[in-house]
């Protein structure tokens, strides 16, 4: 979960409570699920979210501006000590910071970044002068300065949000690099600039807008869907049996760190998916082979039970049933190819089983296999 302070995105802070709540946010770093509303396919995504974490290190880098910032390593925690910059009528280096350890999963596909910048001004007339992304330590050519006057108070402003790419394309590896960061810039006439704290947030989803290529098959497999009108009684079972080989490795582990994303495609299209987290109480390992996950409550998408299980010959089962109202599945009739997808956070694996052809595609039903 993800733990806001009631340091707001665009308001002061909330004294010794704010603070404590703030220092939880960052012990607490982890993966969100969060809804998202809109009109694309892509929008049947469920957003994870990796961060605030704050860097590893802020530093001067004087590529930009002719003002250096004194104690600039102050920028990675929210402690009152600043990194502080006078620009004298010009403007100041970039007040630089990197290395956020986001530990963002191989397979995810990024959707936005968002900068808290816990900033203020000693008279109020301080402005930025840029805010830029860093990529493979090369600064950005993408402006988020806002031009807002720099608050007397320590104030947090977001750049960016959960779908602002900041002009560039990501993969998990540029984020997760030492070198990804972020550099700012002030400039006035006469005030001082002091920045507090700065952190990164990555917003991603392990759905993709299209399938994922080179996915585990099967020789087997069924898919059958239901919405008959009443929600309580949605119905989604997938299978794959004669699998190819795939050990208990493979699935890394649900039972700690292992998201499992259940992604459906029509047409090429995403229009439906889950994410299914990890748990000690709902997965438990099968012997040596894999894992079987069980939630009669459906708490998680509806979905109430899952079995991943692994062999060395081509004999492996995957099977997720869901029922409720929350079920992963669009409501039938369905547009061909419908491939669905079960992709693993920790290591990118994932399995496929591809519909081309169907036994019934009708007003609530659906049924295919092969």
């Amino acid at each position: 979960m993800s733990i806001r302070s009631k340091h707001t995105r665009d308001g002061s802070k909330g004294g010794s409570a704010g603070r404590l709540a703030l220092g939880a946010r960052r012990l607490l770093a982890a993966l969100t699920v969060l809804a998202v509303a809109g009109a694309s396919s892509a929008a049947f995504a469920q957003q994870l979210s990796a961060g605030p974490n704050s860097p590893g290190a802020s530093f001067n880098n004087v590529t930009f501006g002719t003002v250096a910032w004194t104690t600039p390593g102050n920028a990675v925690a929210s402690d009152d000590t600043y990194a502080q910059a006078s620009p004298g009528g010009g403007n100041t280096n970039y007040l630089h910071a990197n290395n956020f350890n986001l530990q963002i999963p191989p397979p995810a596909v990024i959707e936005g970044i968002e900068v808290n910048v816990e900033k203020r001004s000693v008279s109020g007339t301080v402005v930025d002068s840029q805010v830029r992304i860093v990529k493979g330590g090369v600064v950005g050519a993408t402006e988020r300065a806002d031009g807002a006057t720099w608050p007397t108070v320590d104030t947090i402003v977001t750049y960016g949000g959960t779908g602002d790419l900041w002009g560039e394309t990501w993969t998990a590896a540029d984020l997760n690099a030492n070198d990804f960061g972020v550099v700012i810039s002030a400039t006035d006439g006469l005030d001082t600039a002091a920045i507090d704290h700065i952190t990164m947030t990555v917003h991603f989803s392990l759905c993709g807008a299209a399938p994922q290529v080179g996915c585990r098959t099967s020789a087997k497999a069924v898919l059958l869907v239901k919405d008959i009108g009443d929600d309580t009684k949605d119905k989604i079972v997938w299978k794959l049996t004669n699998g190819d080989p795939t050990s208990q490795t493979d699935f890394a582990d649900p039972t700690a760190t292992a998201l499992y994303a259940f992604c459906v495609y029509e047409a090429g299209a995403l229009t439906a998916d889950a994410v299914i987290a990890p748990s000690l109480s709902l997965w438990a390992s099968v012997s040596t082979k894999g894992f079987k996950y069980k939630d009669n409550a459906g708490t998680q998408s509806s979905i109430t039970k899952a079995l991943l299980k692994g062999s060395a010959d081509p004999k492996v089962k995957v099977l997720l049933k869901g029922k409720g109202a929350s079920v992963p599945a669009p409501p039938p009739p369905l547009t061909l190819p419908v491939v669905v997808q079960l992709v693993n956070s920790d290591n990118g694996i994932c399995w496929e089983g591809t519909y081309s052809t169907f036994l019934k595609n009708q007003a609530g039903l659906f049924k295919a296999k092969f």
